[in-house]
């Protein structure tokens, strides 16, 4: 940690900073903040890569009094703006305007989930007085988003100058402490533990300096294609268009087997892409190159994919056009159809098997094996202290029965109480074809101490099931050295997937 400013007198001098994010000790990302001052205005710029994500944006402030005049920013090849006017802050992008209201009291500040945002946070409550910000975040959906001052905590954690100053606040039931120089508000730490997440100043200049265009880290290249790759569009039964890639092996006997890939949660493209990882391309391109015909779409509204994000009901039956759009292409065998599922696919496809009822089997990969608000409360308690444990859960148990309730309207929730109370164990039971489960054993958001509830519930019921346990494999089966647990950093490090998941895979479908 750089030792405060101690000779800067001005809020937020201005100057470069350049901070490091990082998720359970892995960096995940760099930013580097320039402040500069005209006119009782503050402008302040950013250029950042987080996990895969670019992004080069400009903040206007008015110094006297931290209100927020505008904002402006390019991210992967969109444009964004933001404008300000009383209590409320309108988003343009892509043609479409979208306006949200900020309750009186509690003026914005831009998150867009780099690290800007935060930075400002200790200097906009210092200069407003307020104990309530709210988030004008661009984080998936344009929306609202209470923060609360909760805390001062005194005590500084280790590489933090002692004479920093504490402040946390409360952030969607989950609390953010942050660690500044009392005497300039320029935050020197940020921490989320529920997340793991951590944000460090690593070097301050007093020189204004240009912004240079931000380098996210890139994908590991593919092995060598032995397929053809096509782009396709899908049809839905409500009319709405799927975006895809198919992957078709160059030489193998007609008609050819083939996969379907479904995604996990979230706005997920059709390569699944976590940071820089593209999950769904490297097993199409290793199970094309093994003779399989595969389909792999946009998610609906994401990528190039229309409609709006989707509820559960609304995946199952967009992965089953999927299916019947696969069983259509000439070369195809409509009775060796298969379908893989990831994280939340993996839930999916027992419901996608029973409804189709001609799959000649699924592939689940890190599938849950409870309710989803029961993982949800699981994920967002990891890393709560036991001092605090109670409280919190207190706090996301009423959450969750908001959620449940109806009563906190979002696309978002919409999507999370569409799945509430679906039970895996329940649905596997009922699948009517040979079931492979594939699950890493250091995998922090679908435990594997849950897995068995899976395997003896299909067991129970007759099925066809195969399970296979990959060491030291997290949630994307990236393999971890053996003394190196799994945070969710690692996911933003490129990387192959374990070769052993691709073994079981083809070890299952040899008899299958």
């Amino acid at each position: 940690m750089i030792a405060p400013l101690l000779m800067a007198v001005a809020l937020l001098p201005s100057g470069t900073y350049r901070y490091e994010t990082s998720i359970g000790g892995h960096s995940v990302g760099n930013s580097t903040i320039r402040i500069a001052r005209s006119g009782g205005t503050l402008d302040v710029g950013e250029s950042g890569s987080l996990i895969g994500r670019t992004l080069i944006s400009d903040r206007k402030i008015r110094e006297a009094t931290f209100a927020n005049l505008s904002y402006v920013a390019d991210a992967n090849g969109k444009h964004f703006v933001l404008t300000f006017a009383g209590n409320d802050a309108t988003l343009t992008a892509g043609g479409q305007r979208t306006t949200i209201a900020a309750p009186a009291g509690a003026p914005f500040l831009v998150s867009d989930n780099m690290t800007a945002g935060f930075a400002l946070m200790p200097a906009t409550l210092a200069a407003t007085g307020v104990k309530q910000l709210t988030l004008a975040c661009l984080c998936g959906s344009f929306v609202a988003v209470p923060v609360t001052v909760t805390a001062h905590p005194t005590s500084p954690p280790q590489g933090v100058a002692p004479g920093d100053a504490g402040l946390s606040v409360e952030v969607e039931g989950q609390t953010a402490t942050f660690w500044f120089n009392p005497q300039t508000e320029v935050l020197d730490r940020f921490e989320l533990p529920a997340q793991d997440l951590t944000i460090v100043l690593r070097s301050y200049d007093s020189a204004v300096t240009p912004l240079s265009k931000p380098a996210a880290p890139t994908p590991m290249p593919l092995p060598a294609a032995r397929y053809t790759s096509h782009d396709v569009s899908m049809k839905t039964d409500d009319g709405v268009t799927l975006a895809g890639t198919l992957t078709v092996p160059n030489s193998a006997a007609t008609p050819l087997p083939g996969f379907v890939l479904v995604h996990g949660s979230g706005c997920n493209d059709r390569d699944e892409t976590i940071g820089p990882n593209k999950i769904f391309a490297q097993l199409a391109n290793r199970l094309s190159n093994d003779g399989y015909a595969v389909l792999r779409y946009d998610k609906r509204s994401c990528g190039k994919s229309g409609g709006k994000f989707p509820v559960r009901e609304r995946l199952i039956a967009d992965a089953r056009d999927a299916i019947a759009y696969l069983r259509s292409q000439p070369g195809v065998d409509p009775k060796r159809i298969y379908v893989l599922g990831h994280s939340e696919g993996g839930e999916l496809a027992p419901s996608i098997a029973i409804a189709d009822g001609r799959l000649r089997g699924i592939v689940l990969l890190a599938p849950p094996a409870l309710p989803l608000e029961q993982i949800l409360k699981q994920q967002l308690l990891r890393n709560v202290s036991s001092a605090d444990r109670a409280a919190m859960e207190k706090q996301v148990q009423a959450e969750l029965d908001a959620i449940a309730s109806g009563k906190k309207p979002s696309t978002t929730n919409r999507w999370l109480q569409s799945s509430f109370g679906v039970d895996p164990a329940a649905l596997i039971a009922r699948v009517p074809c040979p079931i492979l489960i594939l699950q890493g054993t250091k995998d922090i958001q679908v435990l594997p101490a849950d897995t068995p509830r899976l395997v003896r519930a299909a067991q129970s019921a007759h099925r066809d099931v195969t399970v296979v346990m990959l060491q030291d494999d997290d949630h994307l089966f990236i393999k971890l050295p053996a003394d190196e647990p799994s945070t969710g950093g690692e996911y933003f490090t490129p990387s192959y997937l374990d070769p052993a998941l691709f073994g079981a895979i083809e070890t299952w479908l040899g008899s299958h």
